[in-house]
């Protein structure tokens, strides 16, 4: 295996690919349906929320990547070793649990795009592509396919979110106010919150441990990993930021906001054609569609990692559990009488517990010297994982709240 000193630049652009896994998960459905109300209840505002989510989630990413890279373990197999098998299984099967109050958002998004772009009923949709997802996941050197896939849908959704902006413009000197942190009014703490948890995503930061087993990436790799958690997640959270540029270009300051990727294409077609219409009702296909296949093996390879079984892609539990997790996504979505698209906003009210757990053993883990060695986190990585730690505490509270609306206990 080659080191670093022997790879230029662009060999290490080349190499890239396990944080790009990541971003193609985390910008989902969710993602871009917050992007969107954002930019439409409070324009530019709310433009530093996805900044600063990003560097939160580069920075989790990073301490999980390190763990992998360092100890040649998982998280969770580090976790047996540092604090038991409870704790391990307990953050397993809660992680899976946060999983699938995700997927059941990405079913139904696959649905929406793809009648968006060719008609038939969203149910349908829903059920044809979860069944090629899990014939997907059933094919043998499962990552090398999974890194294609999501190098070809992160690639098709810069060209299209990227497209529709510059169709649209975008106001620079409005657009720049929106990078000083501020809420215009309580709402927009509470949609703040939302917006944060679609792109520091802990659950899918934790799963970067285990992409560096994929990988077999050892000590040597860590320049590499730097590079790749960076310039990775900071697509996902460039993503984020079109779709909100484009959302306070177009529809802020029209009579109706948006509260939705639909009701966002929908006014993209009148008020600047076709053409920005299926740009960005395609970014938005390509992202449910990654979001779909990833966000179930993350689920899965969390819950047989936490009770210490084969956490490896190409294992048989992993592919099993991932097919259960799409099927009863679909089945939600199938069930479903309403509008499947309120489904990715109440499917997020579901992931509380897991948050808490999975950044406190990041954090910890990668901060203890006897696993870490002298890559055990420093002073300023230690002090941002903290701050990021708040935002997860604050994440969670504001999931809370909202299944409080949902019950009718508020």
């Amino acid at each position: 295996m080659s080191t670093q000193t022997d790879r230029s630049v662009w060999d290490q652009f080349k190499a890239m690919g396990p944080a790009l896994v990541l971003a193609a998960v985390v910008v989902g459905p969710g993602s871009i349906a917050l992007s969107t109300i954002a930019g439409s209840l409070y324009g530019y505002q709310l433009l530093w929320v996805p900044v600063i989510a990003t560097v939160f989630m580069i920075t989790y990413t990073w301490m999980a990547a390190r763990i992998g890279l360092v100890t040649g373990d998982t998280l969770f197999q580090a976790t047996r070793e540092k604090f038991g098998t409870v704790v391990a299984l307990a953050g397993g099967f809660f992680g899976f649990v946060t999983i699938l109050a995700f997927q059941a958002g990405n079913n139904a998004g696959i649905g929406f795009a793809s009648n968006a772009l060719f008609g038939y009923d969203v149910r349908l949709w829903a059920a044809v592509f979860s069944a090629a997802a899990i014939g997907f996941i059933w094919l043998p050197d499962l990552y090398d396919k999974i890194e294609l896939l999501v190098k070809f849908t992160v690639g098709v959704m810069i060209v299209a979110f990227f497209g529709t902006l510059a169709i649209v413009g975008v106001d620079v000197g409005d657009a720049a106010t929106g990078l000083v942190p501020s809420f215009p009014d309580v709402d927009s703490v509470f949609l703040s919150l939302g917006m944060a948890a679609t792109t520091f995503s802990i659950a899918a930061a934790v799963y970067q441990s285990h992409l560096m087993k994929e990988k077999d990436w050892g000590p040597e790799e860590l320049s590499q990993q730097g590079f790749d958690s960076i310039l990775g997640i900071a697509v996902l959270g460039l993503i984020a930021t079109v779709v909100l540029l484009t959302s306070a270009s177009v529809i802020h300051g029209e009579a109706d906001p948006v509260f939705s990727a639909e009701g966002m294409a929908a006014q993209l077609e009148p008020l600047a054609g076709p053409v920005a219409f299926y740009l960005f009702t395609l970014g938005f296909f390509f992202a449910a569609l990654s979001s779909l296949v990833v966000n179930a093996l993350i689920g899965a390879t969390l819950l047989v990692d936490g009770y210490g079984g084969n956490p490896s892609m190409d294992g048989r539990p992993v592919k099993q559990w991932s097919s259960i997790a799409i099927l009863i996504g679909l089945a939600v979505v199938l069930v479903f009488r309403e509008d499947p698209i309120e489904l990715l906003r109440v499917a997020q009210a579901s992931a509380v517990v897991a948050f808490p757990i999975l950044g406190f053993l990041v954090l910890s883990i990668a901060s203890d010297s006897e696993f870490m060695g002298e890559h055990a986190n420093g002073i300023g990585a230690n002090a941002l994982g903290l701050i990021g730690y708040l935002a997860i505490i604050g994440i969670v509270i504001n999931y809370l709240r909202e299944v409080a609306l949902e019950i009718g206990l508020l």
